[in-house]
């Protein structure tokens, strides 16, 4: 098969996807047990939201003082889980430099099956305590993010919507383009106050293969029970 051909075939078999996030429901990060052990796995947040404990299914604990410099962004806080046996950590509604000391809802957390049919836990987001939304754009939400099947894979995303309680601000809104561990801005907009409002983009826009798109509503965000971010985009 032509390339021409693999990507027309590509294009008329994609999915074309909603995805919406709401107010303290947006994920930071998603944590599954791989050690394969007897025990429950837990993780546990401590009621100051400074510690973050996960003890995997070997019964090996690993604890992170968020509010020490090796671990105060959510870059930090998933490098150094990953690095340690028995866990899968993926960035989830999150940029890698947004911080995480008290920024993170909840004190001990539940196993649940994602959409994919994984046992993980979700980290969620303390929306006024970060005071910003976040919306991961990515062709799935596994805890591994570096899948033979993911690399071969790309969004487009088409419109995003969001609501927020916010001081609205030029460059309130942005995208960031994520490729590996890189996050540039790609878009921004101003941002506007309790206002359901929504950028079109035409035909959409990608960035590529294997990479992901974060959405960003930005510019002192509070809690509001009607705040959302929802993407429109398609799965090629």
């Amino acid at each position: 098969m032509s390339s021409k051909d693999f990507f027309e075939v590509r294009d008329l078999a994609g999915e074309e996807t909603l995805l919406r996030q709401t107010n303290d429901k947006f994920i930071v990060m998603r944590i599954k047990d791989i050690a394969g052990g007897t025990s429950t796995p837990t993780v546990v947040l401590s009621d100051t939201q400074s510690d973050i404990t996960i003890t995997d299914s070997d019964g090996n604990a690993t604890t992170c003082d968020l509010s020490a410099g090796a671990y105060n962004t959510v870059g930090k806080v998933v490098d150094y889980l990953n690095a340690a046996a028995g866990f899968e950590v993926r960035i989830m509604d999150a940029l890698r430099s947004d911080a995480s000391d008290d920024k993170w809802l909840g004190d001990s957390y539940t196993a649940r099956t994602s959409s994919e049919g994984e046992s993980v836990f979700d980290i969620l987001q303390d929306s006024s305590g970060l005071a910003s939304y976040r919306l991961r754009v990515s062709y799935d939400r596994l805890a591994n993010p570096n899948t033979a099947k993911q690399k071969s894979h790309r969004v487009v995303l088409k419109t995003l919507q969001y609501y927020a309680d916010l001081t609205a601000a030029t460059g309130g809104v942005s995208i960031y383009k994520v490729v590996g561990t890189t996050e540039s801005k790609v878009f921004s907009a101003a941002s506007i106050d309790v206002t359901d409002t929504e950028h079109d983009l035409g035909d959409g826009c990608t960035p590529g293969d294997g990479n992901e798109y974060v959405i960003c509503i930005d510019t002192t965000v509070v809690n509001h029970a009607d705040g959302y971010v929802q993407a429109q985009f398609k799965k090629e």
